[in-house]
């Protein structure tokens, strides 16, 4: 389940919320295998971010986080998607938005766990390898 946390220094309305979650997800769709419906999405509103030594006005961090590993440019077009979301949204410049991208070989929910790395046999979720 791809996950992001979005922390800002505004404060949304609870449709502007349900906007930005979607727009997210349409990013997330940049991403080969992984599709809007998946997200998890923590949005995080009039928060008091320090960067840069000052308090940050207007500003925005992101924590994206699925499984498995993307190429560079689904990488770059999804970073860029998900800036313009938030400026749409939020009125955020892309230059005060921050990202990390963490790209995970576990990851585990909905009572499993799936591995990049190692497929347990019989389980319809797992997307690894077969363990040599």
């Amino acid at each position: 389940m791809p996950y992001m946390r979005v922390s800002l220094t505004v404060t949304l309305t609870e449709a502007e919320k349900q906007s930005l979650y979607e727009k997210l997800g349409a990013a997330l769709k940049l991403i080969p295998g992984k599709e809007p419906w998946m997200l998890m999405a923590d949005i995080e509103d009039g928060r008091c971010i320090y960067a840069y030594g000052k308090k940050m006005e207007n500003f925005a961090f992101v924590d994206a986080r699925y499984f498995s590993r993307a190429e560079y440019h689904a990488k770059r077009a999804f970073a860029l998607a998900v800036m313009q979301a938030i400026t749409a949204v939020a009125g955020t410049e892309p230059n005060n938005i921050s990202m990390n991208i963490f790209e995970l070989s576990t990851w585990a929910g909905f009572g499993d766990m799936n591995d990049e790395f190692y497929k347990e046999p019989g389980n319809p979720w797992d997307r690894g390898t077969e363990e040599t």
